[in-house]
């Protein structure tokens, strides 16, 4: 391969990638970002490499060999219509290079608990004997590194665990050896033009799969379990409800994969080291997973209780005078706020509001109004008229003069916390889960969930 002209559009966390990877090969790389600032970076300076910084960031792409478009910039922009032959991303190179197989994982929330879940159960058995040999596992996407950071470290018999989301999957043209497709509802649609193309985006994890793959699917879902029809792999479907065929279910309490005629018990519900309903879903779509690939069961049963979760979702942070506070932070979306109210029953204080991603908030209205455990919900953000809006038209319809609620507005994240805190008292739950991206206000969800957390580990 002779030296390549290299266009990086959007120099975030995987656009660094990109350059590192293919800078130490000598190309020719030219980073593109609308960012005007990052010229002044330090590595601005360096001879290898051309800036195109500002507003016209995207014009003039034609002269390039490859151009990696980063997760953040959207695929479909108009901009990239003259050059899409040479548009590719570092997701979509990864699977075109990658020597080893992958496990990807998407959904709308929970891929990144799965991935990291799936990663525990395998790292246990490295280098040792399962169904298949496995000699190193490596954990990548949408969390923790980048792909391309570690793409020259794989070999033949090493396992690559993906968290993908549609802004990764949407050009992809090669799906993983197994698949893991969780619950799916509208989010993102700020970044895609509609919920049918954000949809599409996420069935490339299905779609390029041939007879030896292998599929699972969250039949509870009526969009994931849909995608059994788009691909051709062994179909493995996780449910709390029912199931028909191979997969995960939960009966009498215990977490059961069946495969076949035979089935085996893997853990059991009440002795799992994560909260809430969604996470048994969660834990399930792991196991399948880690059963696939011959985990022992010992090891998978021993993973379910000793996996305690991410940062950011549903963790508890501290507790103060007898009340305990949650940080979800990473509950971008009403769907996943809905998910953890329903993992709490005893008196609780909500925190929500964001940037805005053009979300339907009357879920979420109807939950809230509903649940009669909800005491007081502080709100704050671009997204704090609309969902106290949607929470009020809810409570209009099915009023609750035995349980009211309290909506309050704050200026800013902070003087939510401080009123929650003052509020809360002994067997109260504080949670942080914002139903919202962090835009309007942070850097990211992370950056948020880490203000929260040092406040109520700093808090008298």
């Amino acid at each position: 391969m002779g030296v390549m002209k290299i266009a990086v559009v959007g120099y975030g966390v995987e656009g660094k990638s990109v350059v590192k990877y293919f800078g130490k090969r000598k190309h020719e790389i030219t980073i593109c970002d609308i960012n005007g600032e990052i010229a002044k970076l330090p590595e601005a300076k360096s001879r290898n490499f051309s800036w195109k910084v500002g507003p016209h960031y995207l014009n003039n792409l034609g002269g390039f060999d490859l151009i990696f478009r980063s997760p953040g910039i959207p695929y479909l922009k108009p901009e990239f219509n003259a050059i899409r032959s040479q548009l590719t991303s570092a997701t979509k190179y990864f699977f075109e290079k990658c020597p080893c197989p992958i496990v990807g994982v998407t959904g709308t929330k929970g891929k990144g608990t799965v991935s990291s879940l799936i990663y525990e159960m395998l790292r246990r058995v490295e280098g040792g004997s399962g169904g298949q040999k496995i000699n190193r596992v490596f954990l990548g996407g949408n969390i923790g590194a980048s792909p391309l950071d570690f793409l020259d470290e794989l070999k033949p018999g090493d396992l690559v665990i993906l968290e993908l989301s549609s802004f990764q999957l949407q050009d992809l043209n090669k799906s993983p050896f197994i698949s893991v497709v969780l619950g799916i509802s509208e989010d993102h649609l700020d970044h895609h033009k509609n919920l049918d193309e954000y949809i599409e985006a996420k069935k490339n994890i299905v779609k390029f799969q041939g007879t030896a793959d292998f599929a699972v699917i969250d039949a509870d879902n009526e969009v994931s379990n849909s995608f059994a029809k788009d691909t051709k792999a062994k179909i493995f479907k996780v449910s709390l409800e029912s199931l028909i065929g191979d997969g995960c279910f939960i009966k009498v309490g215990k977490l059961i994969f069946k495969r076949g005629e035979t089935g085996v018990i893997f853990g059991e519900k009440n002795r799992v080291g994560l909260i809430g309903e969604h996470n048994l879903k969660n834990i399930l779509a792991a196991g399948a997973v880690a059963n696939l690939l011959g985990v022992p069961v010992n090891i998978i049963e021993k993973a379910t209780r000793e996996f305690k979760g991410l940062p950011h979702r549903l963790e508890l942070v501290g507790e103060k005078n007898g009340a305990k506070f949650y940080n979800d932070s990473a509950s971008t979306n009403p769907s996943t706020t809905i998910a953890a109210l329903r993992a709490f029953n005893t008196p609780t204080i909500l925190i929500a509001g964001g940037s805005e991603k053009n979300a339907d908030f009357s879920p979420l209205g109807l939950e809230i109004a509903k649940r009669k455990n909800i005491k007081t919900v502080i709100l704050m953000g671009q997204t704090r008229g609309r969902i106290e809006s949607a929470i009020e038209k809810a409570c209009a319809k099915s009023p609750r003069p035995d349980a009211p609620l309290e909506l309050i507005g704050a200026d800013s994240y902070m003087e939510a916390f401080m009123v929650a805190k003052m509020l809360a008292t002994s067997g109260d739950v504080v949670l942080l889960s914002p139903a919202c991206a962090s835009f309007d206000m942070f850097k990211n969800y992370a950056e948020r969930g880490d203000l929260f957390r040092n406040f109520v580990l700093d808090a008298n």
